[in-house]
């Protein structure tokens, strides 16, 4: 048959998966022929025949070549690709299946009807069936279908339900998985994003165009908008969760919200991913509006080499936002600062790093020289003094310093010792000035001062912030003036994503207190996408007894966080002198790769760059090449190498496998650090950050963990490492 009119093409995600067993020339035509099609609808459109023995007369076949068939399900003005293959092979493959329009959890499903002589398998083994004890009323009511009951109940293991994938509907394999992983009932509705009563509902009449764009349709199914989606989909650039977000993630990006919004959640719960398509979704509709040509969205976050992380997925994402006429501008806050001012003819030099911060060194060293210190207090302590309090809440003059709250700083201070303090900051803030210098939180505020004064025209209708846990006090009132409420509207203003369980720099702000309101516009993920539940249990466990905060003035919890995927536990390896811990990282890395892995999907991560740059000689010494990323470099994928980087710089990067060495007594936390404490209550907080920044270097990893070390592990252990 020939389709006279247009028909809007969808892709379901096991027609990516199909295509990519298939020779590239196949892919190639197949994508041409979608190309073809998308930009001229008219020109004869798409020739899809009946599939001969097919349970459903829907599905159709298109002839790619003379050898390959690629399968569709049409209704009405809808065409869905769902299997590509080899002629024989396609038709096989369509002849057992359906496409379910399954109302009860609102999604388009593909499922396998199997003769139920065909899934009935001897054996000869005295195990049960792995879901033996679980009634069929339990899994439809947890969303397996009817028709792959069956086949559910022949597999016999974990193992065997990962190789039989293919033959399961997307949600049926993710219910059975979790039930297979040990998972509770509301722990298996949470990872498929459907309430819980919602399976139970009676079915209703639905059609095929009311399922396909439903949010839970959207995680599976892939609806291109230009004829670039099509090929940045089809030739790998988009990575699934780019394109197939979950259906909570999606509500939380794409909706409009009447003030602030806050999204939080565990480390690999898509907490970045989510950020991206918000901004993308907000770009969308300034190229909607002709009347808002020009406006922009600013995505922000504390690093420099997260921001270009960042950037490099959204130009791959949605690059028409990132080019010509940019609708997104992506830069890490510092910058933002720094060009701002520098177009004020802001004439201080901003102390961001490198001599400039040596230069502060000295000028304290000059006050300290002239000053006596109040009884009891170190210059250690003036300055963590000086930066989390003066600083962080932006104080001006002596009586707010002795009113300012000091909760958390340990310490008692009684107001003389704050008034003498104060004689000392003074005196160093007139330092400051005279050498022509600013620290960057005095930079914030004369750009927040600068913003509210002038009113300048900024282009950003919105700022999308990531990683918003490592930000203080100053950054986010600073980015509260970027976007000012106006006239009482706040609409899509500000978005925000952390968790305080990954803060590894010592900066906390609380969103109220920076006039920024999120109250009723805070949510949570739970779900981790990238982690092993084994990997992500050893990574939390690390974080036990420590309270956390929720970014505004309540407390967080890793309350049913929980990971899709199961796996091996970490390897945790003890190793009697440096060497031979070299050698252990340089056999596991081979290994890795013997089994099938990419040496760009290796990381090890150190805790300093001493120990990084120690890593990449001692690998190549060993015959492994490395590449060594550093904060300012991003990770290319398609350049050669083991990646090598420290635990701060790997925020925000995910590999296959992950390798921490040096984590012994003494070399985790840094003895340094330690000593940089100024009273017990720094010290905990220090403790605090190491292993908050253990927890994020863990949760890298998304199959294998290797912790190591020599002579006596560290203290921040979860527990007494058992060693191989």
């Amino acid at each position: 048959m020939s389709t006279a009119t247009a028909k809007r093409v969808s892709y379901d995600i096991g027609c990516m998966k199909s295509l990519r067993s298939l020779p590239d020339r196949v892919v190639k035509k197949f994508l041409d022929l979608m190309t073809k099609y998308m930009s001229d609808p008219s020109a004869g459109g798409l020739n899809l025949e009946s599939v001969e023995g097919s349970r459903d007369e829907a599905l159709k076949s298109l002839r790619v070549d003379q050898g390959y068939r690629a399968i569709a399900f049409e209704a009405g003005r809808d065409i869905m690709f769902v299997h590509v293959n080899e002629h024989d092979k396609a038709y096989r493959w369509a002849s057992g299946r359906r496409v379910k329009l399954d109302a009860s959890t609102n999604r388009v499903r593909i499922v396998e009807v199997l003769e139920e002589a065909q899934t009935v398998s001897p054996t000869t083994s005295e195990t049960p069936p792995l879901f033996a004890g679980i009634a069929d009323k339990r899994l439809i009511a947890l969303g397996v279908t009817e028709e792959e009951i069956p086949a559910a109940r022949t597999i016999s293991s974990l193992d065997d339900l990962e190789r039989r994938e293919g033959h399961f509907d997307t949600m049926t394999f993710q219910v059975l998985y979790g039930l297979a992983a040990g998972y509770s009932d509301e722990e298996v509705y949470a990872l498929t994003g459907i309430a819980q009563e919602e399976t139970a509902q009676s079915p209703a009449e639905t059609s095929f165009e009311d399922l396909i764009s439903s949010e839970e349709s959207r995680q599976t199914i892939f609806i291109p908008e230009s004829q670039e989606d099509l090929r940045r989909f089809f030739e790998g650039e988009l990575d699934g969760w780019r394109v197939f977000l979950h259906p909570e993630q999606r509500k939380l990006a794409y909706r409009d919200y009447n003030g602030p919004a806050m999204v939080r959640g565990g480390a690999g719960t898509g907490k970045t991913v989510v950020a991206m398509h918000r901004a993308k979704h907000l770009a969308d509709q300034i190229k909607q509006d002709p009347q808002r040509d020009g406006e922009r969205i600013l995505v922000t976050t504390f690093t420099r080499s997260l921001a270009q992380d960042i950037e490099a997925n959204l130009k791959t994402l949605c690059p028409e936002h990132l080019k010509d006429a940019p609708r997104i501008e992506v830069v890490n806050l510092d910058r933002w600062v720094s060009q701002f001012l520098k177009r004020k003819s802001f004439d201080r030099r901003i102390a961001f790093f490198g001599d400039d911060r040596a230069e502060l060194d000295r000028i304290w060293e000059d006050v300290f020289i002239d000053h006596t210190l109040p009884e009891g207090l170190s210059e250690a302590f003036v300055r963590a003094e000086w930066a989390q309090i003066v600083q962080a809440q932006g104080l001006l003059d002596r009586s707010s310093y002795l009113r300012a709250s000091r909760v958390g700083r340990g310490t008692p201070l009684d107001r003389r010792k704050r008034a003498q303090l104060w004689d000392i900051f003074s005196d160093y803030r007139a330092r400051l000035i005279s050498k022509n210098l600013a620290e960057p939180d005095d930079a914030y505020r004369e750009a927040i001062e600068i913003l509210k004064a002038e009113a300048p025209q900024l282009p950003y209708a919105s700022v999308v912030i990531d990683e918003a846990q490592d930000m203080g006090e100053q950054a986010f009132r600073l980015v509260r003036a970027i976007v000012p409420e106006s006239a009482g509207s706040d609409a899509n203003s500000i978005f925000i994503v952390g968790d305080a369980h990954q803060r590894i720099y010592a900066r906390r702000a609380s969103m109220k207190a920076c006039g920024i309101n999120i109250r009723g516009r805070s949510r949570r993920l739970k779900l981790n996408y990238r982690t092993t539940q084994e990997i992500r249990s050893w990574a939390v466990a690390i974080l036990e007894g420590i309270t956390v905060d929720d970014l505004d003035e309540g407390v967080d919890s890793f309350a049913g966080y929980t990971s899709l995927m199961s796996g091996p536990a970490p390897k945790t390896i003890h190793h009697s002198n440096r060497a031979a811990e070299l050698d252990g990282l340089a056999c596991w890395i081979k290994r890795q790769v013997e089994q099938g892995g990419s040496v760009e999907e290796i990381g090890v991560l150190a805790v300093t760059n001493a120990l990084a740059d120690e890593v990449c000689q001692e690998l190549g010494l060993r015959g492994i090449n490395t590449l060594r990323l550093s904060a300012t470099t991003g990770d290319d994928r398609t350049k050669p190498g083991v990646r090598v980087t420290t635990m701060h710089r790997a925020k925000g990067l995910e590999f296959f496998a992950v390798a921490l060495p040096f984590l012994s007594e003494g070399e985790f936390p840094p003895k340094f650090a330690l000593q940089n404490a100024v009273d017990a209550a720094d010290l905990e907080d220090i403790h605090s950050q190491f292993r908050s920044l253990l927890h994020v270097a863990a949760t890298r990893a998304k199959k294998a963990l290797l912790v190591s070390w020599t002579g006596r592990p560290s203290s921040m252990f979860p527990e007494s490492p058992q060693c191989d």
